[in-house]
């Protein structure tokens, strides 16, 4: 098939997380092979990340968007769409109901980014799911999941494509100085970063218990908080915890960062302590620049942390297994310098973003010739 293959990217999450970013990235790589054409809410964030085309779609109602779901079937046939990609579980509604509207009857695909909890076996849950062609799992783990909560009679074609991430050049050491520097966190500290959405599943209370077993025990770790939280009460809650704590010069929020890689790269560990993560792009971020990982042991992690390969893991929910972990680190600095070179390679072999977009090319020509 043609680079003409027509594609529309749906996403309308207003959020700005891991998964709308992906989906901006995603429609600029897409269109150097693919005709594609974004379709987003009238309150998107990646109106100024997008290069393709883009139309808006507003949803009054979630469960049963019949008015928006006309519309954008009637998008789908302006467009000629072959193929429907989506990303947002809640889009997934709309998203059937504008394929069976529509003319064109495009194939639907969809790419799972987030854990997928139980059992989908009710009246709603089965429409739905009988009209995906496709369901692209970014983990192994996830693809089980799928495949154990989806009954046979219902269930699509499912692969996996693992995501990947962009070689990006290492900082010079005056730049990570400066980093430093800008966070007073001084030359002999041991610097932690966690990068993400700040929210309660995401293990900053973990982190606080671990920097209170270092600080009893006499040792300079210090940790950069990156990211913006889902709620302002939920931030104003654990900086309290952290003052009652007495470790406000130990745990230091810094807010959304436009450019975490440069962070990251003055950091000694990026860690992801959350209770169990999908995925942990974040990880590989850190991987592909040389920095060494630490995550908990549960959700996809382990399919990119090869414990004491590329990394380290610890026990999900567990402080002081993450304590431990952080010390191994700071205790043997060509221990962690040795995982974080294996990391590198795996990386570049296993989670490219160049081979992630000509997988994902290659799954959804498959799905629109099927």
């Amino acid at each position: 098939m043609s680079k003409q293959l027509k594609v529309m990217e749906l996403c309308c999450s207003p959020n700005k997380g891991g998964l709308e970013l992906y989906v901006a990235d995603i429609c600029n790589r897409l269109s150097s092979e693919l005709d594609v054409v974004a379709v987003l809410s009238p309150d998107s964030q990646l109106q100024t990340r997008i290069d393709v085309p883009m139309l808006t779609l507003a949803k009054v109602v979630h469960y049963f968007p019949f008015f928006a779901a006309l519309k954008l079937a009637n998008m789908i046939d302006k467009q000629q769409v072959q193929v429907l990609h989506i990303h947002w579980a809640k889009d997934l509604t709309v998203a059937v109901l504008a394929k069976l509207l529509s003319k064109q009857k495009p194939k639907l695909v969809m790419t799972r980014h987030m854990k997928f909890p139980a059992m989908k076996d009710g009246v709603l849950h089965r429409f739905l799911y009988k009209h995906i062609d496709r369901i692209i799992a970014i983990t192994q783990t996830m693809a089980d999941d799928l495949q154990r909560f989806i009954s046979e009679d219902i269930q699509p074609d499912i692969s996996v494509n693992y995501l990947g991430v962009e070689r990006v050049d290492k900082q010079g050491e005056m730049l990570v100085r400066q980093v430093r520097e800008q966070y007073n966190t001084g030359g002999n500290s041991f610097l932690i970063a966690l990068v993400g959405r700040i929210d309660y599943d995401k293990g900053h209370e973990f982190l606080l218990a671990a920097l209170k077993i270092a600080k009893d025990k006499g040792l300079p770790f210090k940790a950069l908080i990156v990211g913006h939280p889902m709620q302002e009460s939920y931030l104003n809650s654990l900086k309290q915890k952290v003052a009652e704590a007495g470790l406000e010069q130990h745990m230091i929020f810094t807010g959304f960062v436009d450019n975490p890689s440069a962070l990251m790269q003055a950091c000694d560990v990026l860690i992801l302590p959350t209770i169990e993560e999908t995925f942990g792009l974040v990880l590989i971020e850190a991987m592909s620049v040389g920095v060494p990982v630490i995550g908990s042991n549960r959700g996809g992690v382990p399919e990119i942390i090869s414990h004491q390969e590329t990394g380290l893991l610890f026990e999900s929910t567990n402080a002081h297994s993450l304590f431990n972990a952080l010390n191994t680190l700071y205790q043997s600095p060509e221990t962690a310098k040795t995982y974080a070179n294996k990391a590198l390679e795996v990386v570049q072999d296993k989670f490219n973003a160049d081979k992630h977009v000509q997988r994902l090319v290659q799954t959804l020509k498959e799905v629109a010739d099927a």
